[in-house]
């Protein structure tokens, strides 16, 4: 009777180490997927805006309403598509628009990411995306 008491407790201790290894690494694999579609969520809103650049490559506005809020007029203060991102956020250059060789540069910094896991940085800020789009539209040289 007294052999089996010792070994429950046993049990216990072994759970409670492996859980503890489980649940660090279940969280190590959920930070990892949240950095990886935070990230391609930015390249996804950078595409949108440079497609929308190369249309009007003058509307810097547009341009940047569109990779935060998906539309180049807003009315009202609308939801972000992505929570937190701003306007100052997206940076957008377009420095030969009257040239055949005319490009949009879209550009997304500064994007936070909160972490689950107390062991990682709580904020960490995503590299920048860069998108760069040749312009079909605007004052272009034949």
């Amino acid at each position: 009777m007294r052999r089996k008491n010792s070994q429950r407790g046993q049990s216990f201790v072994e759970t409670g180490l492996v859980l503890l290894i489980f649940l660090m690494l279940l969280i190590g694999i959920i930070d990892f997927g949240q950095v990886l579609y935070f990230h391609q969520s930015l390249v996804e809103r950078a595409r949108a805006a440079a497609r929308y650049g190369a249309i009007n490559p003058t509307d810097t506005t547009g341009i940047k309403n569109v990779a935060v809020y998906n539309s180049a007029t807003i009315t009202g203060t609308p939801p972000a598509i992505l929570y937190g991102m701003t306007t100052s956020m997206v940076d957008v250059q377009n420095p030969d628009i009257n040239t055949t060789s005319a490009r949009v540069v879209v550009t997304i910094s500064n994007y936070p990411i909160v972490f689950i896991s107390p062991y990682i940085a709580q904020a960490f800020h995503n590299r920048p995306v860069m998108v760069a789009m040749s312009s079909e539209g605007g004052n272009q040289v034949p």
